[in-house]
């Protein structure tokens, strides 16, 4: 028994390694541009502008949450997203949903938000907006991770009835067109978004969804651990890039 762990042990660590010798982004550094580059003129007139912006409406509605809640223990919003996803001590993935749950259940004493709920998105939406222009700040090891590894094997992994994968479309197509819409590099800095499609404000966990959705495979339920997984491999994709919510997409 102890020889089969032993191996099991081994072979994961082989993995990581060689995980952590291809981890090399395929979009350099200075090549990276946020969806906001990618929508028309007048959307990005719009995400720029605050009194035009809808997301503007959540950041409102969350400033007064955090106020009301939040406050007392943080004494300013400001860069407390920077460092998130994040790593717990035994490898799961902390989002910022996953952070003010567990300070909504811990030190407030109240329900966990559910998924995409008015006061969540809020919140999310208002942190993030306060952070605008910061980048991500993640663990150096990360990309060791299991997450990382497990992520990136769902990033590039060809599924749905279109053979596409995550990096077919964003690392390799970015710029084209898809019909009527130009291909975006994928990266996460502007959510929480307004879409104008679902004409509300959703988060990256939606978003992602909606990439599963639109390729036709099959959809992660919106606590699905890959989800993290995936916000945490994108964070990684995206450092450098300043964050920028609420951003407005198409």
């Amino acid at each position: 028994m102890r020889w089969l762990l032993a191996v099991i042990v081994l072979i994961r660590c082989c993995g990581l390694a060689a995980a952590a010798e291809t981890a090399q982004r395929l979009i350099a550094p200075d090549a990276l541009r946020s969806g906001t580059d990618y929508v028309s003129a007048s959307l990005r007139a719009q995400q720029k502008d605050d009194d035009l912006n809808p997301g503007m409406l959540w950041v409102d509605q969350g400033r007064a949450i955090f106020e009301r809640d939040c406050a007392k223990c943080h004494a300013a919003p400001r860069g407390l997203t920077v460092k998130l996803p994040k790593l717990t001590d035994n490898g799961d993935v902390v989002t910022l949903e996953r952070a003010i749950n567990t300070c909504q259940t811990t030190r407030v004493k109240q329900t966990a938000y559910a998924y995409e709920s008015q006061p969540l998105l809020a919140l999310t939406t208002f942190l993030a907006f306060s952070s605008r222009g910061m980048t991500h700040t993640l663990s150096s090891n990360v990309t060791q991770s299991l997450a990382w590894v497990r992520a990136q094997a769902e990033y590039t992994r060809i599924q749905g009835k279109l053979d596409f994968s995550c990096r077919s479309c964003h690392d390799q197509l970015y710029g084209k067109r898809i019909r009527t819409q130009t291909i975006s590099q994928g990266h996460g800095v502007g959510f929480p978004a307004y879409r104008v499609e679902w004409q509300t404000l959703g988060s990256l966990n939606r978003r992602l969804r909606a990439c599963f959705f639109g390729m036709e495979t099959t959809v992660p339920d919106a606590s699905d651990p890959i989800l993290a997984d995936l916000e945490l491999y994108l964070a990684w994709r995206a450092q450098g890039l300043p964050l920028e919510a609420p951003a407005v997409r198409r």
